[in-house]
């Protein structure tokens, strides 16, 4: 028997290294555990996203990680992103299917792990969706005035006692996914309402880029593995069950000549039966889902971050101030069609972008056939992840990174300044749906807050850490601020 068991060892240590010399020409990495790979993906660390990056110092911008037998091709810095994502996006732009168990609806995988041309058509059929019912105009603009209207009466409420804004931003935000999906929004204090957004966070919490179990379909019926995905499958769970009574209402009372929302196009795109392959019952969920996704969860977190560094960073907080003051004043919202005269604050708003990383990680990408990628082999079905928080510490592009100035996004003459090396969203063809609704909603949260309120920290002898926590996003830090009017 121990004869045996050694050969077979031996037998998989000679495969390993026969792998490792077909593939003798891959970006250089850690020297992985036959059948394992490299520890560092496993290890939960909330500023991990610092590791990955200290690992191109030593391997150098584009480096090897093995789970198991994937490949995992880490891109670090913007010019290795930009190559990958944006000159070879049609070898880079389809997703690996590894991940949909985990993270799609059952049978329906949706606009975020799509390949090819269900990708394409649900995609654009997105984007047609969300500019006809008002991205970047302003029937749009005044429902998100509405919710901005929410958050400052809630703040008002306050009377100067410490608050914790995030969920309030998270439900602010999603209430505005609301609209476009179903053509109404919500009570704050609506249940059905408060648990949808507590499902969509978790459902953010829940997955992480690098999770084992992406990689090890054994490790899902661990102890570990099975509580996680039974997590996982419960919020998906919820989302669907909420979903089905508002879907079941639109097809009740659906009128093809009367398009109210996102669900009624999608209705329509179903009985239509141009891609009925595409527009299923299945993809109708997970397309809501990742729109709410998109649209929400992450555009609380950034409003979250941005009131963080207002607090950490009071004279930048009074500069904008200054300028909304002088270009708006007080007597009326600020508008979208202020946003050209207030460069600086919208350096700001970019700066805080850049520092804070909501996404660190693009979603993974995967090889559509054998390709070079800088004088590197990468070869099919290899799984590409972009270090999104590497480009905006890239010192190439960025003098001083780890500082937070506004003025970096300026020119001379004080004007905004165009800067390749931002992907907060991504870049090439699949950069983050969301991009100009987050935009929209960030720019006009953050400009009527601050003209309303002076914010500072709950305890300036304990200042909240600006470090954040790792999941699919970068959290801040659950922390307090004290919000004053002006």
């Amino acid at each position: 028997m121990d004869t045996i068991l050694l050969s077979l060892v031996v037998g998989l240590l000679i495969l390993f290294c026969l792998y490792f010399r077909k593939h003798r020409n891959l970006p250089p990495g850690p020297y992985p555990i036959p059948f394992i790979g490299n520890l560092i993906l496993f290890k939960k660390d909330q500023r991990g996203y610092k590791a990955y990056t200290k690992l191109s110092e030593k391997y150098g911008n584009i480096y090897t990680l093995h789970c198991g037998s994937t490949l995992i091709i880490i891109l670090n810095g913007y010019d290795a992103i930009n190559e990958a994502f944006v000159k070879q996006a049609d070898v880079f732009t389809d997703r690996p299917q590894l991940f949909v168990p985990l993270i799609g609806v059952s049978k329906g995988t949706g606009l975020t792990y799509n390949s090819d041309r269900p990708w394409k058509i649900l995609r654009r059929f997105a984007l047609q969706a969300l500019r006809d019912f008002g991205v970047g105009k302003k029937s749009l603009e005044e429902k998100v005035q509405e919710e901005v209207n929410v958050v400052m009466e809630t703040l008002t409420n306050s009377k100067g006692q410490p608050i914790r804004v995030k969920p309030l931003l998270l439900s602010a935000a999603t209430n505005i996914i609301c609209n476009v999906m179903f053509g109404a929004r919500f009570q704050y204090t609506d249940d059905r309402f408060n648990e949808l957004t507590d499902v969509l966070e978790s459902i953010f919490r829940l997955n992480a880029p690098f999770a084992k179990e992406n990689f090890f379909p054994f490790t899902r019926n661990l102890s570990g593995g099975k509580e996680l995905i039974s997590k996982r499958s419960a919020a998906i769970e919820k989302v669907k069950k909420y979903l089905a009574v508002t879907i079941k209402e639109h097809e009740e009372s659906f009128d093809p000549d009367n398009i109210r929302d996102f669900i009624d196009l999608y209705i329509k795109a179903s009985r239509d039966q141009t891609d009925p392959e595409i527009f299923t019952e299945a993809n109708v969920y997970k397309v809501i889902v990742d729109l709410f996704l998109a649209g929400g969860e992450t555009t609380g977190t950034s409003l979250d971050w941005s009131l963080l560094y207002m607090i950490t960073y009071p004279e930048i907080q009074s500069k904008c101030q200054d300028e909304i003051d002088h270009v708006v004043g007080k007597n009326r919202p600020v508008g979208l069609e202020d946003k050209g005269n207030m460069p600086y604050l919208e350096a700001t708003l970019l700066e805080i972008q850049r520092t804070a990383n909501t996404l660190t990680f693009s979603l993974p990408h995967v090889a559509k056939k054998d390709t070079k990628l800088q004088g590197f082999d990468i070869p099919k079905d290899a799984i590409i992840i972009a270090n999104l928080y590497s480009a905006h510490t890239d010192e190439k592009y960025w003098k001083d990174p780890e500082k937070f100035i506004p003025e970096r996004f300026l020119n001379e003459d004080c004007s905004l300044r165009r800067r390749d090396a931002f992907i907060p969203f991504s870049a090439g063809p699949r950069f983050c749906i969301g991009e100009p609704l987050a935009r929209m909603e960030l720019f006009l949260f953050f400009t009527n807050l601050l003209q309303r309120f002076r914010f500072s920290m709950e305890d300036k002898e304990n200042p909240p850490s600006l470090d954040g926590v790792q999941a699919l996003t970068l959290t801040p830090l659950p922390y307090r601020l004290v919000a004053l009017l002006r």
